[in-house]
C-alpha cells in the first residue's frame, strides 16, 4: 500500500501543478487587454484557442504607430506590432504586410 502511494505523489503532483498552470492561463487570458473579436493574431477569420490564449496573455492594444485611426495588437515584452485592427476594411492586416 505504501509504494502505491509514494508512487500517487510522486506522478500526481506534477499533473496537479500542470493542471493548476493551466487554469491560471485561462483565467489570465480572460482578464486580458486585448477583446476576444481581435485576437486573431494571423488574420485567417478564425481563432484558434492558442490564438485566443495568447492574445489575452502576451499582447496588449495600443492606437496604430502603422495606420492611423486603427488599433495595433502589439507584443506587451517587445512592443512589437502583430496586428493592425481597423473597423473599415480591410478590417485585419498583419502588421509586417503594412507598408510604412
Amino acid at each position: 500500500m505504501k509504494p502505491r502511494l509514494v508512487a500517487l505523489i510522486i506522478l500526481g503532483a506534477p499533473v496537479l501543478l500542470f493542471l493548476l498552470s493551466g487554469i491560471r492561463a485561462v483565467q489570465l487570458a480572460r482578464e486580458g487587454e486585448v477583446p476576444e473579436v481581435f485576437r486573431d493574431l494571423d488574420c485567417d477569420g478564425r481563432t484558434s484557442w492558442l490564438e485566443w490564449l495568447r492574445g489575452g496573455i502576451d499582447f496588449r492594444l495600443r492606437p496604430s504607430q502603422l495606420v492611423p485611426g486603427c488599433q495595433d495588437v502589439y507584443a506587451a515584452k517587445t512592443g512589437k506590432a502583430l496586428v493592425v485592427r481597423c473597423e473599415t476594411a480591410p478590417r485585419c492586416r498583419l502588421a509586417r504586410d503594412v507598408v510604412k
